[in-house]
């Protein structure tokens, strides 16, 4: 880290001033949470950072497995706390659901769709985090939902299963709503995406040396692969939970 990094980022840090001293006008018991969660988030931003740099470093394809494989169980279990279900029967479905989506289209959008001539951890390592950490997030929902949906209407699950319907086709409305559970809101923040967040990473990518039309075809690359991992991912951690549900 050279002095002039250390310079601009605590010129960059200065800006917060702006928002901890709106607070410290209208509503200061806020500053302490807000403090304590850019520092946290600073933090584990740091570690990630460092965590990649040494795998960019390395830039071997078994070291960049690896890496993958960890995030994706970091993934499962960060999936399992905040749906607040049990780690010992979520945590494997929620971890292969995570690296099952985002390993299939990752992989497909780095061999057949992107232009790239070998899948360094250059292209391997962004592509896969982005994926990641959707199909994550979406999964949250998902899950949550399809839990709490079955928890509730276990009656009409059981009643089914009486009449003589498979499990599958029981399931088929709790599926259904944990799908729209994570589809709808994709739906709902694209043009907000379009107007706040989406104009960033443009200018990012515009900074990084991309032309304006590669950095719109890698953006909508993006959330394409993004839209599809979620779906697959929740896929397959619904197919292994048949038997925790069936319990």
């Amino acid at each position: 880290m050279t002095t002039s990094l250390i310079l601009h980022t605590i010129l960059a840090l200065l800006l917060l001033i702006i928002p901890f001293g709106a607070l410290y006008v209208l509503d200061r018991p806020t500053i302490r949470p807000l403090a304590i969660a850019l520092i946290r988030g600073i933090i584990q931003l740091l570690v990630f950072a460092l965590i990649v740099w040494g795998v960019y470093r390395i830039n071997n394809a078994w070291v960049n497995i690896i890496w993958f494989l960890a995030m994706a169980v970091w993934g499962g279990v960060m999936v399992v706390r905040k749906c607040r279900l049990s780690i010992k029967d979520y945590l494997l479905p929620a971890s292969a659901g995570v690296f099952v989506g985002a390993i299939v289209v990752g992989l497909w959008l780095l061999v057949a769709v992107l232009p790239v001539d070998a899948i360094t951890a250059r292209w391997f390592i962004p592509v896969m985090t982005v994926l990641l950490g959707h199909s994550a997030t979406m999964l949250v929902r998902g899950l949550s939902n399809f839990v709490t949906m079955l928890q509730r209407n276990r009656a009409q699950y059981d009643f089914l299963l009486g009449n003589g319907t498979s499990p599958w086709r029981a399931l088929t409305p709790f599926i259904r709503t944990s799908l729209l559970s994570i589809l709808s809101p994709t739906i709902a923040n694209l043009s907000v995406l379009a107007l706040a967040t989406l104009p960033l990473l443009f200018c990012g990518m515009l900074l990084g040396g991309f032309s304006p039309i590669n950095a719109f075809a890698v953006m909508l690359y993006s959330i394409v692969g993004c839209i599809a991992s979620s779906v697959l991912s929740l896929g397959i951690t619904l197919i292994l939970t048949k038997n925790i549900i069936r319990k």
